[in-house]
């Protein structure tokens, strides 16, 4: 049976979920995402009754990018205790500010300590500019050298705005790309539509080739006929499934891949095989 590996989950620890006005104060996208008492949270527990029910093997599972440094440390700590406690099943991602002055050094300390990779790093309220893309080449040299995948939250540069959506531009997202060339580099949401420049010429199609794009939001950013659309430039194995869970279950993206007209074979490849081979979980 072919993996179901999901690279783009939000895990809190119930401390946080249960009491998250507390956290508010200093962090403008915390406040942004989750002010919203319907803005969901998961624990342990339910993510794993999820992954259960909807038949996924492997999570990778990240917190959020707090500014506090004391914050981001506790969370990493804890999803690093999480994912001993289902190592099969949960993969630990390390999030926190990349701007912040100590950042490189929690990074260092995480990626010492056995995290999985980075991720989901995000600038919400930025675009990647020459100091910003600087940080996060770095990042992302540390993650090339330990063999560690770096997930980056990415966005369409267009449309609607929503919380969370970042003042990015393409050409900003390709200039990462660039500069993490060798890196396992997954670009969230995806990455913001930047499949769809690898039709323009060879060289980009080239960068492209070994970033791995996932699946997150999705249903709620562009039509089921994205995928074919990116499918005829790159190819399967350059993209995953991300549910950004507990925003959807991955039954909804199952649903996607049948409306974007996906057979059985390119389905399996984004559910999983794809993941697993990106990853090198040849064991899941």
């Amino acid at each position: 049976m072919s993996p179901v590996i999901d690279v783009h989950v939000h895990l809190t620890p119930e401390v946080i979920a249960n009491d998250r006005d507390h956290f508010l104060a200093g962090e403008g996208p915390w406040t942004s995402l989750y002010r919203d008492p319907k803005a969901r949270m998961t624990s342990t527990d339910e993510l794993l009754t999820v992954m259960d029910v909807e038949g996924v093997d492997t999570a990778l599972v990240g917190g959020f990018p707090w500014s506090n440094e004391d914050m981001a440390k506790r969370h990493n700590e804890w999803l690093l205790t999480e994912a001993v406690r289902h190592p099969d099943r949960l993969k630990p991602m390390a999030a926190f500010d990349v701007m912040a002055p100590w950042a490189l050094r929690h990074a260092e300390d995480m990626l010492t300590a056995g995290i999985f990779g980075l991720g989901e790093l995000a600038l919400y309220d930025r675009s990647f500019g020459p100091t910003e893309l600087s940080v996060l080449e770095i990042l992302g040299g540390m993650c090339r050298q330990k063999g560690r995948p770096l997930l980056m939250h990415v966005n369409e540069p267009i449309g609607p705005f929503y919380p969370g959506k970042a003042p990015l531009e393409l050409s900003q997202i390709y200039e990462l790309v660039k500069r993490c060339q060798g890196v396992k580099l997954i670009l969230a949401h995806f990455g913001g539509g930047l499949p769809f420049l690898a039709a323009q010429k060879k060289e980009i199609r080239d960068q492209l080739a070994g970033v791995l794009f996932d699946t997150a939001a999705l249903p709620y950013l562009y039509d089921p006929a994205a995928i074919p659309m990116a499918l005829k430039v790159l190819r399967p194995s350059n993209f995953a499934l991300g549910t950004d869970f507990p925003l959807l279950k991955p039954s909804r993206y199952r649903r996607y891949f049948q409306e974007a007209g996906l057979g059985t074979e390119i389905s399996n490849l984004i559910l999983g095989i794809s993941a697993a081979n990106f990853l090198g979980l040849g064991n899941v």
